[in-house]
């Protein structure tokens, strides 16, 4: 098993090597949470880089859903935890989350296991990431652009909303 991680990832050493064994291999007792600094740094990102597009997608999930919790409950600590746990769950968590990739890529490959496959598999991809990058700064553009320009950038309906409740607050302030 140690080969078959070494090939697909050969810049783990020895250490990490033997804690994505012990995860694949379901050994729980023997694995504790590892902290990775890259992942806590760049979080979905670097998952995005070494292919790990379901564990990203789990990731901004749970990063959206936090988001939306402090929205809904206007809770200034859900958003703060919505905007940082991307990268502690990543930091904390990446050699649980990469040994399923693993696992998965191992699986496609067949028995008996093709060794160029897994190689392949294991390689990094800057693509995903950098066209995620242009995906956020598309969809921010419009909030960035009123941001640059000092624009209103609301939409007719929020403008109308906005009149009728500053309406209905004057109304109560007059009582």
């Amino acid at each position: 098993m140690e080969e078959l991680i070494k090939i697909h990832s050969p810049e783990f050493n020895d250490k990490e090597i033997s804690y994505i064994k012990d995860m694949i291999n379901k050994d729980l007792k023997k694995t504790k949470p590892i902290f990775n600094l890259k992942g806590f740094l760049f979080g979905w990102f670097y998952l995005l880089y070494k292919k790990a597009y379901m564990e990203t997608l789990a990731v901004i999930i749970i990063s959206l859903l936090m988001l939306q919790i402090g929205f809904i409950l206007h809770s200034f600590l859900f958003l703060i935890i919505g905007m940082f746990a991307p990268n502690i769950i990543v930091g904390w968590f990446f050699y649980f989350m990469y040994s399923n990739k693993i696992d998965r890529d191992i699986e496609e490959c067949g028995k008996p296991i093709d060794k160029e496959c897994l190689s392949k598999k294991g390689q990094k991809s800057w693509g995903m990431v950098i066209l995620s990058i242009f995906m956020i700064l598309f969809l921010s553009w419009p909030v960035i652009y009123g941001v640059i320009t000092k624009q209103d950038i609301t939409t007719e309906q929020n403008k109308y909303i906005n009149k009728v409740e500053k309406l209905l607050q004057d109304s109560n302030n007059t009582k």
